[in-house]
Order: C-alpha cells, then structure tokens, then sequence
C-alpha cells in the first residue's frame, strides 16, 4: 500500500509542477501509471510451502510463491495473506494457529480494585505478554484463566492463542487482482499423504479418498459464495483467479493391494475437483453479468502433467519431482508434497499466461 501510495503521489506532484508553466519545446513526457496491487489467498499451495526463505513459519509465506514472481513480473505491490493448513473457510473468518500457551505475571493494582482482572489484562496486552506476532495479521487471543490477588499484589494466568486475521481482509478497493489455491485442505489433503503416500494401507487410503470424493460436492457452493465475497470486497474491481493442484504423483496407475489402484483413484479425484472449482468459477462468471472477473487456472499443463509428481514407490526415483519428497533430506515436514522452486515457477507461468 506504502508503494502504490508513493507512485500515487508522484503522479500528482508532477501534474502539479506544470501548472502556470509557460510554454515548452520539449516533447510532453509519457504519463505515469500507478502500479498494480495483487493479494493472495489460500492454503499452503498459495502461502508457499517448500519455496523457501520464509518469512516466518506459522503460514510459511514465502517471497518465492507463484504470486510474488507474477507481481514481480508484472511491476506490481503484492500481499501474501494465504496460510499453510487454511480451508477455504479461513478466507472469511479468523483462524487460530498452533496451539496455545499460558503466560503468569504479577502487577500491582490497587487492593479492592472491583475492575482489577479487566486492569491486569490491560497490562498484560501492553507489555505484549504473549509475544510480538510476527506478521501485520496475526494477533494474540488473551483469555484470562486463572488469579489470585494479595494485597496490591495481583497475580494472573492468561491463555495466548495466535490468530489470522480473516484472509479477506487483506482485499480492498485497491485490489487489482486476487490469486486463490484452495480446497485440499477441505478434503484432507494430509490424510491422503499420510495414508496413501507414507503408509501405503489400501485399506485407510480408500476410506481418505472416498471421504474427499463426498466433501467435493459440497466445496463448489462454498467456493462460489468465498470468492463472491472476495469479488465483492474490492467493490468489484478485482479479477479473480482461481489455480488448481498439480497431480500429486507421477503415475496414473498405483496398486496398493490386488483390488486398489490408489493411483487411479486419487487422480480422479484431482481431475474431479479441477472441474468442481472450473464450474464454480463459471458460475460466478454468470452471475457478475458475464463480463469475466473470475479465472480458473490449470496448472497441470505446465508441471508436464504427471512428468513431475513424486514418485509414489518405495524405492522411488524423484529426480524429475517438483513436489519435495516425503522425508527429503533437508526439508521440513511442512514442506512435504510442495512445490519445488521449479514447481513454484511453473504455477507462475500458468497463472501469468491466463493473466495475458
């Protein structure tokens, strides 16, 4: 915002200096453009897990996301407001991050106070109890659980709970452009990993994709009412883009038992849930009028397909992967299945192509 102010700002100072000038040879200068503003939404397809650099890791945002190299590309200011582990939920509500923690403290207030916990809470706050949070979005949740006074003496526990901010906040009528991944999380996305990829029981990876298949028919009509509300935020300015997953493994075909080609039915599902969120954005299309404003994005196409998923066997070779290996070596857990930097990279082509 503190970009787009400035280039705002120049604009006007420029016009400003030609007012009550005489007459010149010179040729007129190109008139400034103020830059672009992108916001992304989402989970941790969006945030940036397995990118790098982060800049911190309770929704592992990282500069290196396909929203920032598009508005690096583009010229444009851009905020990261999307969280590992979000739903499409957390796009309009606040979400509570990690787990909580107790703080004790002792402060002094008048002995017979009748408002002395609402004085120590105050104090607690100012003297940021809980922590800094680490990002302009999170906040901590202080809720007092336990004091014991003596004298002036006035001793408290308080519960610290981190908080997002709803993701929608961070849209306003400035939003040029909205990028949005969301809905793995919606239909258990780790589940699956869990079960499919690093247990390999046909028996638990049936029951986690099949419950996906059923939570799909109920994700199009909240996304359609999310990304309405989003549309609406920016007082209708912002177009929309909606990109999906890539193929999370390199095969179409993977047996885990003689009955159970988990493969097959896992790509189903993702194949599934790309035309759910494709119709969810047409009929948001349709409703605004059919002027456009809302894009589903594809991005299987520029990850080669299947080419560069990871390699679902147990003695895998992941030397095409884009996704990061289950216990790659030095990687984090969160960063499981995410996006390489090449992965990263190839989103971004596919989000800057449907952007020309």
């Amino acid at each position: 915002m503190r970009a787009r102010t400035l280039s705002i700002v120049t604009v006007v100072a420029a016009a400003a200096a030609t007012v009550g000038a005489g007459p010149s040879n010179a040729a007129p200068s190109a008139p400034v453009e103020s830059r672009q503003h992108f916001v992304q939404l989402g989970d941790s397809f969006s945030s940036g897990n397995g990118a790098g650099s982060y800049e911190e890791k309770s929704c592992w945002r990282s500069p290196n996301n396909y929203g920032a190299r598009v508005a690096q590309l583009k010229g444009a200011t851009y905020t990261n407001a999307a969280c590992s582990g979000g739903v499409t939920a957390d796009i309009l509500q606040p979400r509570d991050i990690g787990s909580p923690s107790w703080r004790t403290r002792t402060y002094r207030i008048p002995a017979g106070a009748v408002d002395a916990r609402a004085q120590w809470l105050a104090r607690a706050k100012a003297d940021h109890l809980c922590g800094a949070p680490a990002e302009p979005d999170f906040s901590y949740v202080y809720t007092l659980s336990s004091s014991a006074s003596a004298g002036d003496l006035y001793t408290a526990t308080v519960r610290c709970q981190l908080q997002a901010a709803p993701q929608i906040d961070a849209v306003d009528r400035s939003t040029d452009a909205v990028f949005v991944t969301t809905g793995g999380n919606d239909v258990g996305f780790t589940s699956i990993v869990i079960d499919c990829l690093v247990l390999r029981a046909a028996g638990s990876c049936k029951a986690r994709i099949d419950a996906a298949n059923v939570e799909l028919t109920s994700l199009k009509p909240r996304l359609v009412e999310t990304l309405q509300a989003v549309h609406d935020r920016s007082g209708g300015r912002a177009h929309v883009y909606l990109l999906g997953y890539p193929h999370l493994i390199n095969t179409d075909s993977f047996r885990l038992s003689s009955t159970y080609d988990a493969g097959q039915e896992l790509s189903r599902m993702q194949l599934r849930g790309d035309t759910l969120q494709r119709a969810a954005m047409a009929e948001l299309s349709r409703a605004n009028g059919g002027q456009g404003g809302f894009t589903f994005v594809d991005v299987k196409r520029d990850w080669g397909g299947y080419t560069h998923g990871i390699d679902p066997h147990v003695v895998a070779n992941n030397s095409n992967a884009w996704l990061v290996p289950v216990l790659a070596p030095g990687r984090e857990l969160k960063e499981f299945v995410h996006p390489t930097a090449a992965g990263w990279g190839a989103s971004a082509l596919a989000l800057a192509d449907a952007m020309r």
